[in-house]
């Protein structure tokens, strides 16, 4: 038998596996004491969404398009009369078409509010212009768009209150900010005209949060809830050049120069004097910022000290070749080196708001020290495996300034990024490449990722030269690894957390991640395939936030749901599965399936009884089902319940040796199976007791 679990091996054959390996476990945690316990259970901290109120109001009423009404602007509203239409409703959504003049267009589907019976109001943006053309009104019109979905997500911490830890999401029409600690929630507003339709990416960086929206303009936000918290887009556009810096002063104190500016600089930017003033400087020289402040920058001189002027005039540093450009609507982003580093996939048109396909995929353009609006297209972009069939999946910053490039055929390594005409690159490994940018996570000096070949390691030795291991990190799970849907395994995202690498995929046919999977690094083994008993329930990212006992990592989906793992200890998950749905509580579908044990010979033996040593968790009773397997010859054998043997569910923090027959059952080998029922009971130790029972040479019948 086994006295205590280190974790789970179902890449070997069960009578394969060494002592305190399981060949199965679902919803287990497994100490350092080799107790395996069913795990606690997903806590609901909010759902903030719920279904749009003009999605489908009922009851509802087909009537008959209006083709002549007057459409007019009056206060920024856009106000329609000689609406024949009858018994629409007070409010919802109405489709608008014939309608010029307007500045934005105020023609397709509309929320509006009834003020006649002949007479509406559009409001939902502030309209300008003078309104001409006949207007059709469309009423009974079913709004998919009022169905709040999350499309992103991110862990952010107010830079003004250390205590607060949030989750930033991206909706389908404004932005939410949970803060973990109250459960409380903060709308923050999109730009007029401004939704999120598909799949996103979301960074705080630089004490912003910005939302990455592949090929369309980045929102970004400032990270303050005063006021009205609202996104803005993020410059785009031509690139204007030179950008005049009209200082309102000057001053030169023991070679130290201050430049009085509403500034837009950052330590280590350059800017050139163009108008020396009363100053002893020489125009045409150029300086490197030492201090930036939004009112300032400084920099150091060697010159006599200078009284304040007001006739010294800068310029930013002014690109060559290609120029300068401003965010390239990039899919994502991560921080280095105090930098965006983003895929290069787009080139910034000279309209607003306008981007071109590049048709390049293993590109990747890195933005200026702290300014996150511009990018040199000489200098800061990066080209991998250019013509092979290869494009980049995911970034990651790592220690010493290297920055690891992850495409799906090949690992690449950037250097020296602080300056970066000294940057330099070079091929890490072309045998294995990354299939979930999210899967990527550094545990001290390694690096771990979804591969083709499962979940691969890379590790930094000595004088940090990185090397891959020959075997992936899951070989041992390897039965679970296959089963990973292939057509959506990029959508996979982990975190590492609590000496634990969590990993949620997309199992079998599901195209949502439907699982987690979890190494122990402890154990330096892994310790479960956690599942909700909700086919309903997905996870589309993972995020470690919060303090103090808030601090753990939390499950989103798209539904609206923010969970967080391992914190209910009845041994319940209590999720969200539909939007505007209320909470399911669902108890956790803990069970475990032992090695085979074979009393380490290959004769057939009779198993006589078991023994199984089981502490009930500390706050619920436990019970269980226990069955047996024996193979060869192969039968399934049930044994009974927990309650069977202790007369009753096994009461709270009591712990009981337990013992059963097997009834003289012949075979090879043999193995338990626990399925959990009630509680998170703890398995210490388990054992089979059995005698060599068949030494013919003659076949068994």
């Amino acid at each position: 038998g086994d006295v205590g679990f280190i974790g789970f091996n179902n890449r070997m054959r069960p009578d394969q596996l060494p002592p305190n390996l399981l060949a199965d476990a679902q919803n287990i945690r497994t100490d350092r004491r080799g107790e395996a316990q069913v795990r606690k259970g997903l806590e609901l901290i909010v759902s903030p969404l719920s279904t749009g109120s003009d999605a489908l109001t009922l009851p509802f009423y087909l009537v008959a398009d209006d083709t002549s009404v007057t459409a007019t602007q009056t206060g920024g509203a856009v106000v329609l009369t000689n609406v024949t239409a009858t018994n629409f409703p007070s409010t919802g959504t109405v489709n608008v078409s014939g309608v010029s003049g307007l500045t934005p267009v105020v023609n397709g589907d509309r929320a509006f509010t009834k003020n006649s019976s002949t007479q509406i109001t559009i409001a939902d943006q502030t309209y300008s212009g003078t309104a001409s053309g006949a207007a059709t009104v469309k009423f009974g019109i079913l709004n998919d768009g009022a169905v709040n979905a999350i499309y992103g997500s991110c862990a952010f911490s107010d830079p003004n209150s250390s205590a607060s830890q949030y989750v930033i999401f991206a909706s389908n029409s404004k932005g939410v900010a949970v803060n973990i600690a109250t459960g409380a929630t903060t709308d923050i507003a999109y730009p007029a005209g401004v939704t999120v339709s598909d799949t996103a990416s979301m960074l705080q960086a630089f004490n912003k949060v910005f939302i990455f929206r592949d090929g369309k303009t980045a929102l970004e936000w400032d990270g303050s809830f005063s006021g009205t918290p609202a996104f803005t887009k993020v410059a785009s556009g031509t690139y204007t050049q030179p950008v005049n810096l009209a200082a309102t002063g000057f001053t030169i104190t023991n070679g130290l120069a201050t430049v009085t500016v509403s500034n837009t600089l950052a330590v280590g930017d350059t800017v050139n004097l163009i108008t020396a003033g009363g100053s002893a400087l020489a125009a045409g020289t150029s300086f490197t910022v030492s201090e930036a402040s939004s009112s300032a920058f400084k920099f150091f001189v060697n010159t006599d000290d200078v009284l304040n002027q007001t006739d010294v005039h800068f310029i930013k540093r002014v690109s060559v070749g290609l120029g300068f450009s401003h965010m390239p609507a990039p899919p994502y982003a991560v921080y280095h080196q105090r930098r965006l580093v983003m895929p290069f996939k787009f080139s910034v048109d000279a309209s607003t708001d306008s981007f071109t396909a590049r048709g390049i995929l293993d590109e990747v353009i890195a933005s200026d020290i702290l300014d996150t609006d511009t990018y040199d297209q000489i200098y800061a972009q990066y080209r991998f495996n250019a013509g092979e069939a290869d494009f980049n999946v995911g970034l990651h910053s790592f220690s010493e300034d290297n920055l690891m490039v992850f495409n799906r055929n090949s690992i690449h390594l950037v250097t020296n990024t602080t300056s970066l005409q000294a940057a330099s690159t070079r091929l890490l490994t072309n045998e294995v490449g990354c299939v979930a940018r999210q899967s990527i996570k550094q545990v001290g000096n390694q690096v771990i990722f979804l591969s083709d070949n499962g979940v691969y390691s890379t590790q930094f030795f000595d004088e940090y030269n990185l090397r891959g291991t020959e075997t992936p990190l899951s070989e041992a799970i390897n039965v679970t690894i296959k089963r990973i849907n292939k057509a959506h395994w990029d959508k996979s995202v982990a975190v590492y957390f609590d000496n634990r690498y969590f990993l949620a995929v997309p199992l079998d046919d599901s195209t949502k991640n439907n699982a987690i999977i979890i190494y122990n690094f402890l154990n330096k083994q892994w310790e479960s395939i956690d599942q909700v008993n909700d086919t309903d329930f997905h996870i589309s990212n993972l995020l470690v936030v919060g303090e103090g006992d808030a601090r753990g990592v939390y499950a989103v989906n798209d539904i609206g749901g923010v969970q967080k793992l391992d914190e209910r200890v009845d041994g319940v998950d209590r999720v969200v599965t539909q939007i505007g749905g209320d909470s399911k509580s669902i108890n956790v579908p803990g069970s475990l399936t032992t090695r085979q044990y074979t009393l380490g010979n290959l004769e057939r033996k009779n198993w006589k009884q078991f023994e199984m040593h089981i502490e009930s968790g500390a706050s619920t009773v436990s019970n269980f089902d226990i069955s047996a397997e024996t193979e060869n010859p192969d039968a399934d054998l049930t044994l009974g319940t927990l309650s069977d043997f202790v007369g009753s569910t096994l009461a709270e923090a009591e712990d009981v040796s337990i013992r059963g027959r097997i009834g003289n059952r012949r075979g090879y080998g043999i193995q338990f199976t626990i399925n959990n029922t009630t509680g998170r009971p703890k398995i210490r130790a388990i054992e089979a007791d059995g005698s060599i029972s068949f030494r013919s040479t003659n076949k068994a019948e």
